[in-house]
């Protein structure tokens, strides 16, 4: 049996010599990671967490670059069509799934074109109801929702985007007599939600567990296998009897396709050690992130998987958005 104190040396090690390869192959230049959405949102957050803890351990410079635009094809785009060196990557999301689920025309093949590396965070789906809305549980504002003469309203942060997806989803499989209003954003979608104008919010765990917390709305339920650091009392889906229905946000560290195996390796292995840091995982666990990480293979199963579950979703609820 080894022992720990013989092992740490040996993994320190070997991370150094992967840290060496990735350097020698991306040949000095900066390591840009390529972020499809504006400055300042979650995926920009992570994105700019992972390049800080990558630069410090490629002895590299990993800088972020945002170029957002036609629901996150842009930034995809330029990956896609970037030479396999190593230098220019993806801070993938669930559009890589979801993109296609809607049928979206993209100038590239999300399953042939990129070269899935390692996942890093989900975001949990997470619904929350205004204070007004009848229950002290979910049983009995479900009840309450089905007994109503007409369609109960909830909102979606966007048209399209997994929280709605999902919020379709769990329509379908809870038999809730409820329709979907849905949003440029979360902000307005959360304004109307505390004002009693809709009854309940579907969206990501952040911002609406922030204002749940604060005791402007009441946490309904998270879409998660276990409940989150953030939301304690929040019951996970399963709780509250629906099987099948754990959904996220998911981010990964994406390559344009054709990328070497051992660079495949070595970024998979350097995004192994940095979600062990413990000051990395303080802060994805502040923002309500779960962390993740994965091997090339399981990412690109979980693609798989999210991009025909959702086809269903969309062709059953007949939903559709223009870039």
């Amino acid at each position: 049996m080894i022992s720990r104190r013989r092992l740490a040396p040996t993994v320190a090690g070997f991370t150094i010599v992967a840290a060496s390869a990735v350097r020698a192959q991306t040949a000095g230049q900066p390591i840009r990671i390529v972020v499809p959405y504006i400055p300042g949102g979650a995926t920009d957050v992570t994105a700019r967490l992972v390049a800080e803890k990558l630069t410090t351990m490629l002895g590299q410079q990993v800088i972020v670059e945002n170029r957002a635009g036609g629901n996150t094809i842009v930034g995809m785009d330029i990956v896609a069509k970037s030479k396999p060196d190593g230098n220019t990557l993806l801070l993938g999301t669930t559009t890589l799934a979801t993109n296609v689920a809607l049928g979206l025309k993209q100038p590239y093949d999300p399953a042939k074109d990129f070269t899935p590396i390692s996942t890093i965070v989900d975001i949990p789906v997470y619904a929350a109801g205004n204070n007004d809305l009848p229950g002290k549980t979910w049983q009995e504002t479900a009840a309450w929702i089905n007994a109503q003469p007409q369609r109960v309203r909830y909102a979606a942060s966007g048209l399209g985007n997994l929280p709605h997806l999902w919020g379709e989803l769990f329509r379908a499989q809870a038999k809730l007599n409820v329709e979907s209003i849905t949003y440029k954003g979360s902000a307005e979608a959360i304004r109307d939600v505390m004002g009693g104008h809709v009854s309940y919010i579907v969206d990501v765990i952040l911002p609406s567990a922030t204002h749940a917390r604060a005791g402007k709305m009441r946490g309904l339920v998270v879409a998660s296998n276990e409940r989150t650091p953030i939301t304690p009392d929040v019951p996970t889906i399963g709780e509250l009897g629906y099987k099948g229905l754990e959904s996220a946000v998911f981010y990964g560290l994406v390559g344009p396709a054709g990328l070497p195996a051992p660079v495949v390796e070595r970024y998979g292995q350097a995004i192994a050690q940095l979600l062990k840091d413990e000051e990395l995982r303080r802060k994805f666990v502040d923002l309500g992130y779960v962390i993740t990480g994965s091997t090339p293979e399981a990412y690109r199963q979980r693609l798989a998987f999210e991009t025909e579950r959702w086809t269903k979703v969309v062709k059953d609820n007949g939903i559709k958005i223009e870039t």
